[in-house]
């Protein structure tokens, strides 16, 4: 009989150990998901910022090909 109890104890014991790890693996679970979606976020941002570096560079360049098309054409260099 008392090795019954000593089951029946550690059996609500795992049970009570199992449900902890359940919520435990929900909420990192819902930890993860929100860093997924911060991450995702701040990807969004970041390519953002850099198609507006690289149109900002074309831009330039355009610009100092044509100055430099410019100077060519006013000194005759070629």
């Amino acid at each position: 009989m008392e090795l019954l109890d000593l089951l029946e104890n550690r059996v609500t014991s795992l049970l009570a150990q199992l449900e902890s790890l359940r919520e435990e693996n929900r909420t990192l679970r819902e930890e993860v998901d929100n860093g997924l979606a911060a991450l995702a976020e701040e990807n969004r941002t970041l390519k953002e910022a850099l198609e507006q570096e690289r149109s900002v560079k074309d831009a330039v360049l355009g610009r100092i090909d044509s100055l430099l098309t410019t100077l060519k054409d006013k000194t005759g260099d070629a």
